[in-house]
């Protein structure tokens, strides 16, 4: 079944701090690397990371080539309120002992009140190893998107904040010109959404991606589905050849991992992780297409109505400050709820009422009032019809009709 779209909608006022959305994407996230005297400096390097933010309709987004190594020239592109808009900027490549990164182009884009979006393209970067032999190579042509936005959720009259994350690479080289070299190609790209809507149509999407691997003597693989994972065996030139037992390159495809309710939700996904493991340790632990996103909406989504001060249902008013029946089905502890607050003639807080989209209990029998309530007086009359009293006047007055006309005789 095709999920309807979800169509992005201009500016709704909403209550201060009640809504926030936020994406991020890195093309690649190092977690650690073995790689001589530059392994607590590559610790923690982002490639391509790109981040967008909306709260409370304040709106920001930023695009960086390269995150984390001490060195890097700063290369980022950033919007926000107070510079709405889009902006591109580049940067042309540069060389360190440990690492080589290309020219990288980043767009960042802030429209306030609806939605903010960051692109970042970094390049393609080589890793080195203490000999300055190539480690790992990440090919042109890959890069990260992020947004955050209002949109229109199908089947509800208020609004929801969608955060989208996403990573696309072409490829990644491993020992480049030996004969251990293997090559990871990315067939699609992996993509992370959650809309929060406020009510049970909050959600989550993951698309994982599919990838086709190369090794050395015409070994291929082909991971297109989470949880698949391969394990290749390495001995030779470039890798672990001066160990006895050599090592293994294991490359696994990612889940996600998610946190859903009616007003919040979030998620995570390393897409694709890459281990280059050897006899002593790891040598290399990476994610490529590493996504984050999360959203919250007030109960019944942005500009819901759910608390009015009155409920009118057809031919019959509701009065405030009674309570009605729960609907079935929900739990007794929801019947004791008033459905409004009248003591302070303000209404209760969006946070604590049903969505709009459950159908109103109806109304409760309402006491009549003081002035409405029988008096202590004497009781009226009964009134009606009584049969059997008219038979017996009837009867008596024909029985003395009878007499009469007799009489009236016996004298003519």
């Amino acid at each position: 079944m095709k999920t309807p779209e979800l169509a992005p909608v201009a500016h709704v006022s909403d209550r201060p701090d009640s809504s926030t959305a936020r994406a991020s994407a890195s093309v690649l996230r190092l977690a650690t690397s073995d790689a001589g005297p530059h392994d607590t400096v590559l610790a923690g390097l982002r490639l391509g990371r790109s981040d967008a933010r909306l709260t409370a309709g304040r709106v920001s987004s930023s695009a960086a080539q390269a995150v984390g190594p001490p060195g890097l020239p700063p290369a980022t592109a950033d919007r926000s309120e107070e510079e709405p808009g889009s902006v591109t900027r580049t940067s042309s490549g540069f060389e360190l002992p440990f690492l080589t990164l290309g020219s990288a182009r980043l767009t960042a884009t802030a429209h306030p009140g609806t939605s903010s979006s960051a692109l970042a393209r970094p390049g393609e970067l080589v890793l080195n190893l203490e000999d300055d032999t190539p480690l790992m190579h990440v090919w042109r042509g890959s890069q990260s998107f992020s947004q955050t936005q209002r949109v229109a959720v199908p089947g509800q009259t208020s609004l929801g904040l969608r955060a989208t994350a996403r990573a696309e690479l072409t490829a990644v080289t491993l020992f480049r010109g030996s004969p251990s070299e293997l090559t990871i190609r990315f067939l699609s790209a992996p993509s992370l959404v959650a809309v929060a809507a406020g009510t049970s149509r909050t959600s989550v999407r993951y698309a994982a991606p599919a990838v086709a691997v190369t090794a050395a003597h015409g070994r291929s693989y082909r991971l297109d589905a989470a949880g698949e994972k391969v394990e290749i065996p390495l001995n030779g030139p470039g890798c672990c050849a001066d160990t006895e037992t050599g090592g293994v390159v294991r490359i696994s495809i990612g889940g996600v991992r998610e946190r859903v309710g009616h007003t919040s939700v979030d998620a995570t996904a390393a897409a694709v992780r890459l281990q280059v493991l050897g006899a002593s340790g790891g040598l290399l632990d990476t994610t490529f297409g590493d996504l984050d996103v999360s959203a919250r909406v007030p109960m019944g989504g942005i500009g819901c109505e759910c608390a009015p001060s009155r409920v009118v249902a057809p031919s019959r008013v509701v009065a405030s400050g009674r309570a009605a029946p729960a609907p079935a089905g929900r739990p007794n502890g929801d019947r004791d709820r008033p459905a409004t607050t009248e003591e302070d003639g303000s209404a209760p807080d969006a946070g604590s009422v049903a969505p709009s989209s459950e159908v109103a209990s109806p109304p409760a029998q309402v006491s009549p009032t003081p002035s409405e309530a029988p008096s202590a007086g004497p009781a009226l009359p009964t009134t009606g019809t009584n049969l059997a009293l008219l038979a017996a006047v009837g009867l008596a007055l024909l029985g003395a009709g009878w007499i009469v006309v007799r009489f009236a005789r016996r004298r003519a």
